[in-house]
């Protein structure tokens, strides 16, 4: 009895052409695509997020966290901070009045603002 090996995502089995190996599955070249923009990953490097593949673009894209500030994605290799959840450049993490950073230093709320002491 022959085994015949099967595609992870189509099921079908090969019968002619390249074979895949990637995240201990075998799969046709045109079926190993990103999770979220299905673009083909056969050629290029990816990243793997609870066992699903994703291209740099959409892993940056999908889960980098972003500044509450900017809005812009947190780069992995920058220094950041958090606050009640919320991600900030250290730049970005500034008073409302004189717009120095605040990153690591004693600050107050007041009407949903962030203020160094001098201002509240």
């Amino acid at each position: 009895m022959s085994s015949t090996m099967m595609c992870a995502k189509c099921a079908r089995p090969f019968t002619s052409g390249s074979i895949l190996s990637a995240l201990d599955k075998k799969w046709h070249p045109e079926c190993f695509v990103c999770t979220i923009c299905k673009r083909t990953l056969a050629d290029q490097s990816f990243h793997v997020k609870n066992d699903d593949p994703y291209c740099a673009n959409c892993l940056k894209e999908n889960f980098q966290p972003r500044c509450a500030t900017c809005r812009n994605i947190i780069d992995p290799s920058e220094q950041y901070m958090t606050y009640n959840d919320r991600a900030y450049h250290k730049n970005c993490f500034t008073c409302a009045a004189c717009h120095q950073s605040l990153a690591g230093k004693q600050f107050c709320i007041k009407d949903n603002g962030y203020y160094c002491p001098e201002h509240v």
